[in-house]
């Protein structure tokens, strides 16, 4: 019998440390594979848990991927416990997402964190940028794309753009705060929960959703 093996991109900072966590302690699978910082083929002292570079990926059936900011400052947890793995941003998402298709894995998670003002107008519901397009057209059986609230950054860029940063600010603070801060362990257990849940196909849970799915009566995903 083939062993089930999950792979973890990205399991830096609170969330992807937090996902890592979740994969280990509930996710159902007899391995985690998270994705290595380097291409030496590392040890992990966890049961359960291997360190792997994106060209050495064992066979797959599923992987999760959680996006981070480089240039934020949680994007590294202070302590460095996760420096052996690998930060993955939009830029270099669609690569890991391709060898883990190569790898055989058919499911995937997608971790990608939104401001409120793109939440509140919709946009978590669909694709963003050419990255996630590149993503959806890989032969996932179910693609789910998750979108936490992300921090709110301070305005930067040409004087346009922190004028219409300043705009959105002022029509967020007008709108309900309907929008969850949920924790990055919510986050992460709502995000391995659908990697049993979900249907086949591609679906987006913005901050909203998340918690709905979290409040829902029975178990939100395997127990073993």
């Amino acid at each position: 019998m083939s062993m089930k093996r999950l792979l973890v991109a990205g399991a830096t900072g609170r969330l992807g440390e937090a996902v890592l966590n979740e994969a280990l302690a509930r996710g159902g699978f007899d391995e985690v594979v998270a994705l290595g910082a380097t291409q030496a083929d590392l040890s992990a002292a966890i049961r359960g848990l291997v360190l792997k570079p994106l060209d050495a990926l064992p066979e797959l059936d599923a992987v999760v991927i959680v996006l981070g900011d480089p240039d934020e400052p949680g994007a590294r947890s202070f302590h460095g416990r996760d420096a052996p793995f690998a930060l993955i941003d939009a830029q270099a998402m669609p690569r890991v997402a391709a060898a883990a298709s190569q790898a055989g894995a058919r499911r995937l998670i997608l971790i990608h964190p939104l401001p409120a003002w793109q939440q509140m107008s919709g946009l978590h519901r669909g694709l963003i940028g050419d990255a996630e397009l590149e993503v959806s057209r890989l032969p996932f059986n179910t693609t789910v794309l998750i979108r936490p609230l992300a921090a709110s950054r301070a305005p930067g860029g040409p004087w346009l753009q922190r004028i219409a940063h300043i705009y959105l600010s002022l029509q967020w603070l007008m709108m309900p705060r309907s929008l969850p801060a949920l924790t990055s362990a919510q986050v992460a257990r709502a995000a391995i929960a659908q990697l049993h849940a979900a249907p086949a196909g591609l679906s987006a849970l913005g901050a909203a959703n998340i918690e709905a799915l979290l409040t829902a009566p029975g178990p939100v995903g395997p127990r073993r």
